[in-house]
């Protein structure tokens, strides 16, 4: 079974700090937060980057979020119902202008326990000493069930996406923008 890490390192503009609401940390855990969410959540485009304004349909960010549009979420949705909640956000430019009503966090629902950290090269982190701060190679395992969710947060990796082959060839086939897949065996930490 084949999965693939979600990039969206790209040129456009660049999400700073999360929307008001549930804590940081706990959009990376697999726990629903719709009801708690904020009607009206506003995402700002970062300061530090004046010059990037292009809004795409992965949009960059500094929380290991997963900031969608409307088009991904119908994929998404259609595939994955119950593997993820769409949590609708406003995003403003560098003069609070509002520059879309149709993009949302794309908040994962599951874990999946993928990785094998006997073959892997990676550095664990030194806070969350169950978590993987580095990566130089990653391994997967080779008896991973075929059944399981099409995207989720991998287990020891939270602050990564991963997608199955089915979710990633349909996001593929549509055309999206700001966003690119790395497979995950063998990944090396780069994004490019």
């Amino acid at each position: 079974m084949s999965f693939w890490m979600l990039s969206n390192r790209n040129d456009g503009a660049l999400l700073d700090a999360y929307p008001e609401g549930p804590e940081g940390w706990r959009y990376l855990e697999p726990q629903p937060l719709a009801h708690e969410f904020l009607a009206g959540a506003v995402m700002g485009f970062s300061p530090s980057f004046p010059e990037r304004r292009k809004v795409y349909d992965f949009v960059n960010n500094s929380r290991a979020l997963q900031v969608v549009s409307m088009r991904v979420r119908r994929i998404v949705a259609e595939l994955a119902p119950n593997e993820v909640e769409f949590l609708p956000v406003t995003l403003v430019d560098h003069d609070k202008e509002v520059v879309s009503r149709e993009h949302f966090i794309m908040n994962l629902l599951h874990r999946r326990e993928v990785i094998d950290l006997e073959h892997s090269d990676v550095v664990r982190s030194s806070i969350l000493k169950t978590e993987i701060q580095f990566v130089h190679g990653l391994a997967l395992k080779q008896d991973i069930p075929p059944e399981g969710p099409h995207v989720f947060r991998p287990v020891h990796l939270r602050i990564r996406t991963f997608v199955d082959a089915v979710l990633r060839d349909a996001l593929t086939q549509a055309g999206l923008t700001g966003c690119k897949f790395l497979p995950a065996h063998g990944w090396d930490g780069d994004e490019d």
